[in-house]
């Protein structure tokens, strides 16, 4: 099929040629924009939101994704715009505790995290980067624009798009489309890249003044049995707070009871912030795209997949996304075929660790089987004890260790923790549960190394074809 006829099959009035079409002006849109820039590329983004307007979304990025943002030149040494994360502190479920037997992962124990994270209010962040993008040689940008469809051109294997906007259509002719749209990314449905979803639960957000955050500077995380609580400064004098609001909850009731295991003077500021502003709401997502590619379309960011918040990778994630797509491209010489299968190996190898790492910690924490409460204390006796590990853990979570083999190691050295708590247990008469929960950690432990061995043989096939 030829242009023409597909100009006349779409109603397209006009055609442009560009070298990138990015759908999706959010992080992973601009990172990705910033990365391939220099390549001397002609790229064009089309986002279908204003400028204006706030949601509940990523805000927290590990130390890695700030080096790469400052790599491409989206942040400054000195950027003002968010707030410093040294680490995060867990607070674990203890109706009876004054919150002082809490855990903290500092990013200063980790190796190779020679400084903290930040975390930006999600508009702020997108406002900045897709500003300072926009001055990137060749790089032009649309608001109020999406992409209406993907159409094969008459090149074997590859698509072209049609972009909608209120003068009507524009047929694209890309050499790479990128879909950084988001999880419920329309370029992957048009593509017809098939995925799984899952729903985990709901999330209610508010900001309120941080003079009582119960560790300033780090992301404080609130563990209970109605999901995980979130609270961490976004800017000078103010956090961001949020709720878990498991499925078939009441929101309202799920946030009293949320509060009552929050220091007094902190809750008291958050309830003072909810009876002015009305929460932002959000939900969250498993989402496993088959693939990360189609043809000459990739997909970065949450449209390539994304996981419960518990990790707070989403962000660096995708501006690692960015960068081994650009690394792909230079390698293979702009052969986008191999260089987007090269991209979906690497862009899987982190989706599948941080993936299995936010289910396995989010199982521990909020389930109430025997094995999960016993690798809930395997945990917090693995981090409390072990300072190596509390540094392994950390890589882990922000991304500075994407293998799934080490996260198998980490996971099997938590699960010996369960020797170390044996006294406890034969004390309390719970000897019979831990020698059951036992036998089916250890089970669970064979399973990641064996995942990581089919993600292997599918990296080699993918590689072969």
């Amino acid at each position: 099929m030829g242009h023409y006829e597909l100009m006349m099959e779409t109603h397209a009035k006009r055609q442009l040629d560009v070298d990138v079409l990015i759908a999706g002006g959010g992080v992973a849109g601009a990172a990705a924009a910033a990365a391939l820039s220099p390549l001397g590329l002609k790229i064009l983004i089309v986002e279908p939101k204003s400028s204006h307007g706030r949601r509940l979304a990523g805000e927290l990025i590990h130390p890695p994704g700030i080096d790469a943002l400052k790599q491409l030149g989206l942040l400054d040494e000195d950027c003002t715009i968010g707030a410093e994360i040294r680490g995060f502190t867990i607070f674990p479920f203890d109706a009876d505790n004054e919150h002082e037997d809490y855990v903290s992962l500092p990013y200063s124990e980790v190796e190779g995290l020679n400084h903290g994270g930040m975390a930006i209010e999600h508009q702020v962040l997108k406002d900045h980067l897709l500003e300072r993008v926009k001055d990137f040689p060749r790089v032009d940008v649309l608001m109020g624009c999406r992409v209406s469809q993907i159409l094969p051109s008459d090149q074997k294997n590859t698509y072209q798009a049609v972009v909608t906007d209120d003068s009507g259509e524009t047929l694209i002719n890309a050499r790479l489309i990128i879909g950084a749209d988001g999880p419920m990314s329309q370029v992957r449905k048009l593509t017809g890249i098939s995925h799984e979803t899952h729903r985990y639960s709901g999330m209610l957000g508010v900001e309120v003044d941080d003079t009582h955050l119960p560790t300033p500077g780090f992301g404080n995380i609130f563990l209970n049995p109605l999901g995980i609580s979130y609270a961490y400064s976004v800017t000078k004098g103010r956090a961001r707070v949020m709720f878990e609001i498991l499925r078939g909850d009441d929101s309202k009731e799920s946030v009293r009871e949320h509060l009552k295991f929050f220091p007094r003077a902190f809750r008291e500021d958050i309830e003072k912030a909810m009876a002015q502003e009305k929460p932002l709401a959000a939900a969250n997502y498993r989402i496993v795209p088959k693939s990360a590619v189609h043809g000459n379309v990739a997909l970065l960011g949450d449209a390539r997949g994304c996981c419960h918040p518990l990790t707070a990778s989403g962000i660096t994630t995708a501006v690692k996304d960015a960068i081994n797509l650009r690394d792909a491209l230079i390698d293979t010489q702009f052969d986008v075929q191999q260089a987007l299968r090269r991209y979906a190996i690497s862009a899987g190898r982190v989706q599948l660790t941080r993936r299995t790492l936010s289910e396995e910690l989010r199982e521990a924490f909020l389930s109430h089987t025997n094995e999960a409460k016993l690798l809930n204390q395997c945990i917090f006796s693995y981090w409390r004890n072990n300072p190596k590990g509390r540094a392994h853990s950390l890589a882990l979570l922000s991304t500075l260790d994407s293998s799934i083999v080490s996260m198998g190691i980490q996971f099997l050295m938590v699960v010996l923790q369960a020797f170390r708590l044996l006294p406890a247990q034969f004390r309390d008469g719970n000897l019979g549960h831990w020698c059951l929960s036992l036998v089916k950690l250890a089970y669970k432990s064979l399973t990641i190394p064996q995942t990581a061995f089919q993600h292997w043989l599918r990296e080699r096939h993918a590689l072969a074809d």
